[in-house]
């Protein structure tokens, strides 16, 4: 069984949601600069598990918190999504320093991810 390893919560204001999460469950925010216009909201939950913030787009509405399944091998995981009735919409993404994704829908239209971490061992 493979667990559920980060979850993204979209964010129209991330000041007012690192607010409200730290206040309702006690998580401590911390900032991950990702490039000149980026930087990533993070929360660590602990057992390699995190949450982050995302920004709204036209793909990402409010309610389209994503989640991100561990991977072992992101290359065959992203394989078999078509296999079984899915759609890739990003395929391997590296995250430098960190791992790499690949972003796709189920059957049912839901966007999920994999995510294989860089560091065997870790989320």
């Amino acid at each position: 069984m493979r667990p559920v390893v980060h979850i993204e919560i979209p964010s129209k204001d991330d000041a007012e949601a690192k607010a409200f999460y730290n206040s309702l469950l006690g998580w401590e925010a911390t900032e991950v600069p990702m490039g000149p216009d980026f930087t990533y909201v993070m929360f660590d939950l602990g057992n390699n598990m995190a949450t982050a913030l995302s920004p709204l787009s036209d793909d990402i509405k409010p309610g389209d918190v994503m989640l991100y399944f561990h991977s072992d091998d992101l290359d065959a995981d992203m394989a078999r999504v078509g296999e079984l009735g899915g759609e890739v919409i990003l395929p391997r993404q590296e995250v430098p320093g960190f791992g790499a994704m690949g972003i796709f829908k189920d059957p049912t239209g839901n966007r999920v991810a994999f995510w294989q971490s860089a560091n065997p061992g870790q989320g």
